[in-house]
């Protein structure tokens, strides 16, 4: 007796609440190209979005252009009794948290631009709001987590191959001195709602941070940091953290955003031909009692480096290639969009990146960042 063939799942039905630079310009593209996955809806609470950095269609425009219905809230979305699956949260820090748990309520599944929030105890409302959902997809968008090579690290680390942590050295450099220099670009160098600054630590640092305490499982208690800003914006551009966690081990956090040139060479109005395309340069190394992790390179060149595990006893593995943030405009989305989609048609999850826990410890060490640098003299704090 032959079997029928089983029913292929519904395409995912997604909501995108924000109409900014990142949605008009990864999102949406992205979605419009995917061959299981419809945008709902748009949701802005601006008629015509606004960008210091690129020009942006009107709400009433993308309607047309993805053939979906457009709204000025999330509460009008619902009201409206719009079908979906999931909503990408891609409005201001600001909003995230409250969204986030309108959506959650709502019972749809979540994929949340990075930070989750910039408010400690917006985050603990929200992560314990994921949690209360289990059956829920809720994860933060830091796409560099969701790499092979940050799931072959974190395997490593689970699996004893390093031993007990000990310590992390971690840096990142990147090329956007136009975007945090800028007091235009109010989004990354103003705060918003409760949030204690804005800059590259919010901006840059999030993405290094969420990759290192989900590949470390290390829950950092106090910090102690140093910031220089910068003169036009106000915006942190030079960061430096010490971060003791609750089992002892350390984590040395670095980063600076004042790098020459543009790591988007085609935004910032001219081609790029004064911007002239750079990759961020990121380093991490895990060292542990009977290993240590090193994964570094140039997230614009894939052979910058690979991810080494180098063992005491002389054992050595590695994974080629160096893989960070994927912000490739073409194609159908990054790796955590991929994983959204998929549960937003019933799929089987994969490889998990940063969910609400991370997410919540990552806006716990960026919040006392700020306030070990401004309030504190650089002295070390607890984390809220």
């Amino acid at each position: 007796m032959s079997s029928q063939p089983a029913a292929s799942p519904e395409p995912a039905r997604v909501v995108v609440l924000g109409a900014g630079w990142w949605t008009q310009g990864w999102h949406c593209p992205h979605l419009s190209r995917h061959p299981h996955a419809i945008i709902a809806a748009v949701v802005d609470t601006s008629p015509t979005p606004r960008s210091a950095i690129s020009e942006l269609e009107s709400l009433e425009a993308l309607g047309a252009r993805y053939g979906c219905p457009t709204f000025s809230s999330f509460d009008a979305v619902l009201e409206a009794s719009v079908v979906f699956d999931g909503v990408i949260v891609c409005t201001s820090h600001a909003s995230h948290a409250a969204l986030g748990q309108r959506a959650l309520a709502a019972g749809k599944h979540v994929l949340m631009e990075k930070p989750m929030t910039t408010d400690v105890e917006e985050a603990r409302a929200l992560a314990a709001a994921a949690a209360a959902r289990p059956e829920l997809f809720f994860a933060v968008n830091n796409t560099a987590s969701w790499r092979p090579q940050a799931h072959a690290a974190a395997a490593w680390v689970k699996a004893g191959s390093v031993g007990r942590v000990r310590h992390v050295a971690c840096v990142m450099h990147s090329p956007l001195l136009w975007l945090f220099d800028d007091p235009a670009n109010v989004g990354w160098t103003k705060p918003t709602g409760s949030m204690r600054g804005n800059g590259f630590a919010w901006g840059q640092l999030s993405h290094l941070l969420a990759w290192v305490l989900q590949v470390t499982g290390l829950e950092p208690a106090k910090v102690s940091c140093t910031m220089t800003f910068s003169e036009a914006s106000g915006a942190d551009l030079n960061d430096a953290a010490v971060f003791r966690c609750v089992c002892g081990a350390s984590i040395s956090l670095t980063g600076s955003g004042a790098v020459p040139g543009n790591a988007h060479e085609d935004v910032g109005g001219d081609g790029g031909e004064n911007h002239p395309h750079a990759g961020k340069h990121v380093s991490v190394r895990v060292f542990g009692d009977d290993g240590s992790l090193v994964y570094e390179g140039d997230d614009q060149d894939p052979s910058s480096g690979d991810l080494v595990l180098l063992r005491r006893d002389g054992g050595r593995e590695t994974v080629k290639e160096f893989l960070f943030e994927n912000y490739e405009a073409e194609g159908t989305g990054p790796e955590s969009v991929q994983a959204f989609l998929g549960a937003c048609r019933g799929l089987a999850p994969g490889p998990p990146g940063v969910d609400a826990a991370v997410g919540l410890d990552v806006v716990r060490c960026i919040s006392g960042m700020y306030d070990s640098a401004v309030d504190h003299g650089g002295a070390q704090i607890p984390l809220a």
